[in-house]
């Protein structure tokens, strides 16, 4: 009886232990991607600002592609780079009486999930 409640403190401890480091590496993790999820939101905001400012909120419904050059070029993106790591990225506005907007970069060591290279 007496060994059985030691072992099983024991997995209890190591329980406790594996989720504690599987806790921490996913805090570690999410903090290192969280620069680039930042610049995703400032291409983004770049992209909405172009949109009000040009046609694209006048066409008819549809999908557009505001790529990060275009934005850079007309001057409502300064760059797109993260630690001295150049990104590229486009947005795509999506029209179906609401507009909604969603961002996608690819750098050096991130890409966004469902990052086209083709757009």
């Amino acid at each position: 009886m007496k060994k059985t409640k030691i072992l099983f403190a024991i997995w209890a401890i190591i329980v406790v232990i594996i989720i504690a480091l599987l806790t921490a590496l996913g805090f570690i993790l999410d903090n290192r991607y969280e620069k680039y999820r930042t610049l995703e939101e400032k291409l983004e905001t770049s992209a909405r600002e172009y949109a009000m400012d040009n046609v694209l909120l006048n066409e008819e419904d549809g999908e557009y592609i505001v790529t990060s050059e275009e934005l850079i070029e007309a001057g409502y993106l300064d760059n797109l780079e993260v630690d001295d790591n150049v990104c590229t990225g486009y947005v795509v506005v999506q029209n179906d009486g609401v507009y909604q907007y969603e961002a996608y970069i690819t750098c050096r060591q991130y890409t966004t999930k469902n990052y086209d290279e083709k757009k």
